[in-house]
């Protein structure tokens, strides 16, 4: 019986102080999640009216999970393949505005992978196996980047909103840290629904009319075919001669119910639509003279010219979008060229190629002069009239036309 007395103790004593000592750990961790989805949710649903959209979520993220890089993206798949908006935080300057200039995000593994699982996908590369070769299966475009990143495994989770639009995210993380884990894969599961109702509220805010009263009743009495694209890239409003131009070439038209325009030239409505998330995003970087946005036409192509606004009360970035038509317009003279712009005799004339759709090599072929002449009487125009881009001087010169 004593022995019993003092052996029961024993045995019971290291049960019940291993107990507790798990308990609290468990609990620890649980609070460690918690905190961590909490601070994470607070910065997501205070993104949804920010100046900078969900940059500041990404940012946020980047940090909590310890990543090298990562991204939001707003897709369409149907009825054709275009990015709409999107962010990104820790990539090199350029590389994403890149990608979506060219088409090649949807070459990205991640995002490729994810647009194939279709609604609810969640995965990580590395599948919680640290030796996992991420390289593998990858094709050469991801894998050249993600080798100089130093990336050693990316989680991926993805959804479809409302508007049929599919929303991926893409968290890289280097390989100086570790795979992810099963704990950080389920805070990403988690995570998914706030992401789904933000970015929710985010269509919601930049769909609605209300912020842009003022400016449809302004756009609605001009003559000039023009509309005002919002920050999800819907169509704001247009004017009359907006949707006319578009029936009477029959190359475009405006859908009342989506708000979207929708063009007969499928390459076009990508280059257009990839133009517009960029002035969106403020990756202006992206744009050079060779994004002047021409849409052929049975004669000559509309000039289609985008202009980031600002509107009043609205902290975010809206796009106007003007169409130019050749075609409507009556031919600038020399004289009357030189009379509105700083220009020589020579300059003048490389305007007027300009102003018909002549790019410099067809310019110097119709003027009988050597490309880097063009070039160069082209430079000059832009130094003398106080332009930075080829396009403005001709959209310049084209509202004169008008």
């Amino acid at each position: 019986m004593p022995d019993n007395t003092a052996t029961s103790p024993n045995r019971l004593s290291k049960p019940a102080d291993t107990a507790p000592h798990a308990t609290l750990l468990d609990s620890a961790a649980s609070d460690t999640t918690t905190d961590r989805l909490d601070r994470l949710i607070t910065q997501l649903y205070a993104c949804v009216d920010h100046n900078n959209g969900f940059e500041p979520f990404l940012q946020c993220i980047k940090e909590e999970l310890n990543l090298v890089s990562c991204s939001l993206a707003a897709i369409q798949k149907e009825p054709q393949m275009k990015g709409l908006y999107g962010w990104a935080v820790g990539y090199p300057p350029g590389v994403i505005p890149l990608m979506l200039k060219t088409g090649l995000v949807f070459k990205d593994e991640a995002i490729s992978r994810a647009l194939e699982m279709g609604p609810n996908a969640l995965f990580s590369f590395a599948d919680g196996k640290p030796d996992h070769d991420i390289l593998a299966s990858m094709p050469a475009f991801t894998r050249t980047w993600v080798r100089a990143a130093g990336i050693i495994d990316s989680a991926t989770v993805a959804f479809t909103n409302k508007y049929q639009q599919h929303i991926v995210l893409v968290f890289n993380r280097h390989k100086s840290a570790t795979i992810f884990s099963t704990e950080e894969m389920a805070l990403i599961s988690r995570l998914r629904k706030h992401v789904e109702i933000a970015v929710d509220l985010y269509e919601r805010v930049h769909r609605s009319e209300q912020g842009f009263k003022d400016l449809q009743s302004s756009i609605s009495m001009l003559k000039q075919p023009v509309a005002v694209f919002s920050p999800v890239g819907a169509m704001v409003t247009a004017s009359p001669a907006f949707r006319e131009l578009g029936r009477n070439h029959d190359v475009f038209e405006v859908n009342e119910e989506s708000r979207e325009i929708e063009f007969r030239n499928e390459p076009f409505s990508q280059q257009f639509h990839t133009q517009l998330m960029l002035y969106i995003t403020g990756e202006t970087s992206a744009l050079d003279d060779s994004d002047t946005l021409y849409l052929e036409t049975p004669a000559l192509p509309l000039r289609f010219s985008l202009t980031p606004v600002q509107n009043q009360g609205n902290p975010t970035r809206n796009v106007l979008v003007e169409i130019f038509d050749p075609n409507q317009t009556r031919e600038l003279s020399v004289n009357e060229i030189r009379k509105v712009i700083h220009a020589t005799e020579s300059e003048a004339r490389v305007c007027l190629a300009l102003l018909k759709g002549a790019d410099p090599a067809e310019t110097a072929e119709q003027l009988g002069l050597a490309v880097s002449t063009v070039r160069s009487y082209i430079k000059t125009l832009l130094s003398k009239n106080n332009f930075n881009r080829q396009v403005d001087l001709v959209t310049h010169l084209l509202r004169i036309c008008s």
